[in-house]
């Protein structure tokens, strides 16, 4: 962060190339972005297109609202709610492409009137890149890290300064943006993935994703379910070993972080 912040794109660069690993042009253009998500299948634009637009219906309605109030002759009070100029948001992409990450930092973003939505992910998948579209993003670049996190906050030749960065990321992208928060805002302190179901009659295929959706994301990820019954608790147990995944960290983050706590 600090060598970022002081060379700027050579420090910059260069951690790109060594972490990401950058062996091509740093930033995904307009058309790019829009060959790559023509490869993504149909169902799944759809989706996407349909998730986008969930969020930004409920993203437009969180929006506050200004006033104005005259409160004695001569004397009005003001209350102006401006969106930020740039905003810088973290896609992930060491594990699996997430558009969702993207979607829901993007989305909320361009819903509010920001003026500008740079986003970073080290490997843009095609699915990231069709939901960049659809999220109405200014730019793109193919970096992440630490080294992304100062560029965001600082600014480079190469990328543009923000007033705040959001979005989730690891253990190094989490402590890069405790170092900026006193130069530039974030979103909060994010930890470890983790996720607290209690259920008492929900379908236990749906609850057993939504305990791997989180599994995934990360070894150090929690995923705990607590329902009354015993009886939702093995069919919870039985429907997670038939989903999950082979290879991939939710194996591991399960074994070393899961759990069902039965109340009864």
């Amino acid at each position: 962060v600090a060598a970022v912040r002081r060379d700027g794109d050579r420090s910059f660069l260069k951690y790109a190339r060594q972490f990401d690993p950058l062996d091509g042009p740093v930033e995904v253009t307009r058309a790019e972005m829009r060959a790559a998500a023509a490869r993504v299948p149909r169902s799944v634009r759809v989706a996407i297109k349909a998730a986008a637009r969930h969020i930004r219906s409920v993203a437009r309605r969180q929006v506050p609202r200004g006033w104005r109030l005259r409160v004695a002759p001569g004397v009005t009070v003001e209350q102006r709610i401006v969106p930020l100029d740039r905003v810088g948001c973290y896609v992930p992409g060491g594990r699996y492409p997430l558009p969702s990450s993207l979607l829901m930092t993007a989305v909320p973003a361009t819903a509010a009137g920001v003026g500008e939505v740079i986003v970073v992910c080290p490997r843009p998948e095609p699915v990231v890149m069709a939901a960049a579209i659809e999220s109405r993003v200014t730019r793109m670049f193919r970096v992440g890290g630490a080294h992304a996190v100062a560029a965001l906050a600082y600014g480079t030749r190469t990328v543009p300064r923000v007033d705040k960065i959001v979005g989730p990321g690891n253990r190094y992208v989490s402590a890069a943006k405790a170092l900026v928060a006193s130069d530039c805002g974030i979103d909060f302190y994010a930890g470890p993935t983790e996720i607290v179901i209690v259920s008492a009659h929900g379908p236990a295929a749906w609850i057993a994703a939504d305990l791997i959706a989180q599994a995934e994301h990360d070894p150090d990820a929690r995923a705990v379910l607590i329902p009354p019954s015993r009886t939702l608790a093995v069919r919870v147990a039985r429907d997670v070993d038939a989903q999950l995944p082979e290879d991939g960290p939710a194996r591991e983050a399960l074994r070393a972080h899961g759990g069902i706590i039965v109340t009864s």
